[in-house]
């Protein structure tokens, strides 16, 4: 009896474990096969991810700073290039998925310049298990967006005798100005502008201006680098030729030329303008040999004069300056004064010249892709006097000089092919160390 009983609770265990078996196998098989089935898809998206990524980068290496990608034919070949550098990194095509879509596009922002690469793609992967459950197949999608953009960028610094006198910077003790631009440009770890990628330039301006560091590519490599020409701007006692200084940086910002670049002038300076270029007639009475000269005409700041604007009618018109060319004004005479009475002193300018032309503009060049530009000025200007054209008033000469650096930076800003922004930063002193300064 005993053996028997143990017999039967024997059998009713295994039957037990066996119906046991068979509902659990209900649940972990479709659990087994689920966890497959997304393993084939998480491969299949991975995949299809670094396929995208490939496509994005790898036309993104063939945008060069020349490449003009609102081209019809330039997009159409850089799309090209996309899809093939995406299939070679999808083919074969994995588990034997099928294509539901494909999508690239290549845009240029016109104002910021960034060019974007966007790459989109989906595919149908076959389920193996999950057919079981009435699915058949499932999709995964995948994108990857590129961005460039490159930056050509001239900084324009004031060398003037404002600057100087108030401690922004001079030659023998560099002060914020140079901390602050090699910060700024030439120290790789604080510049947001990267060696071999972006351009980058320098030039000065007093009266006359100066290129102090062509724009380059290795800026911060080179050498000289960009950190070298900074140490050495040549501050002194020149006046503030504004115009000059914008036009020339713009000039060199056309010669790269790169449409397709961010194009940026950022331009520091103390106060307003006081010098402008022109070509000046002399007057009739005048016994100058030459009867006209390109070159630069100022309206001094420093009489001894508390340094208020407009200026004094007292303050002296001086000029006409030459055209040094080098990083130290030579406050040069033009040449061919001889005869003129401001041949024996720069203080007579205004017995030769009376007049303000109603067109001025800065030394032009003959080469490039732009056609060089004067500024015109009208009698109805806001930045002028009464007398607007009078050379012998020192006020009517700074006006001049502010509408001549207005006009141009007018002009830079609507070149539509290069599109220059244009950025200020204004330079301050400390009003009780210098109490006569200019405000």
């Amino acid at each position: 009896m005993q053996v028997r009983a143990n017999r039967r609770v024997f059998g009713s265990r295994k039957a037990f474990v066996s119906v046991y078996m068979v509902f659990a196998s209900l649940t972990l098989i479709p659990v087994v096969g689920l966890a497959i089935d997304f393993s084939v898809l998480y491969n299949v998206k991975g995949r299809l991810q670094e396929a995208c990524d490939a496509g994005a980068i790898g036309a993104g290496s063939m945008v060069q700073r020349s490449t003009d990608v609102t081209d019809p034919t330039t997009n159409a070949n850089l799309r090209s290039t996309v899809q093939r550098f995406f299939m070679a990194n999808f083919t074969p095509v994995p588990w034997r998925s099928t294509l539901v879509s494909y999508n690239s596009s290549i845009t240029q922002d016109p104002t910021a310049k960034v060019r974007t690469i966007f790459v989109t793609a989906s595919y149908n992967v076959p389920m193996l298990f999950m057919r079981v459950l009435g699915i058949n197949t499932s999709t995964v999608a995948a994108q990857a967006i590129a961005k460039i953009r490159f930056v050509n960028l001239m900084v324009v610094v004031d060398r003037s005798g404002s600057v100087q006198r108030t401690g922004s910077g001079t030659l023998t003790n560099p002060q914020i100005i140079e901390a602050d631009l090699n910060q700024f440009v030439a120290n790789s770890s604080t510049s947001i502008f990267v060696d071999g990628r972006d351009v980058v330039g320098m030039l000065s301006y007093g009266a006359d201006y100066y290129v102090d560091y062509p724009p380059s590519t290795h800026f911060q490599t080179s050498s000289p680098s960009i950190g070298t020409a900074i140490n050495a701007i040549n501050f002194g006692n020149n006046s503030t030729n504004t115009g000059e200084g914008l036009y020339q940086a713009w000039y060199q910002l056309a010669q790269l030329p790169q449409p397709g670049s961010l194009n940026v002038i950022v331009l520091i300076t103390d106060g307003r303008p006081s010098a402008f270029t022109a070509n000046f007639a002399v007057a009739a009475t005048s016994t100058c040999t030459n009867r006209s000269f390109q070159a630069v005409l100022t309206s001094t700041v420093n009489d001894g004069n508390p340094w208020q604007f407009p200026p004094p009618a007292g303050r002296p018109v001086i000029g006409l300056d030459n055209f040094a060319g080098t990083s130290a004004e030579n406050d040069s005479l033009v040449s061919g004064s001889a005869n003129c009475a401001f041949a024996s002193s720069s203080t007579n300018v205004t017995r030769d010249v009376t007049a303000i032309p109603s067109t001025i503009g800065p030394q032009d060049h003959t080469t490039g892709t732009h056609v060089p530009f004067t500024t015109t000025f009208s009698s109805a200007s806001p930045y002028y006097a009464t007398t607007p054209t009078d050379a012998t008033i020192p006020a009517h000469v700074r006006y001049a000089a502010g509408a001549y650096a207005y006009n141009v930076a007018q002009a830079i800003r609507q070149d539509t092919t290069l599109a220059p922004v244009i950025y200020c930063v204004g330079l301050n002193f400390n009003t009780a160390t210098y109490p006569n300064e200019e405000p």
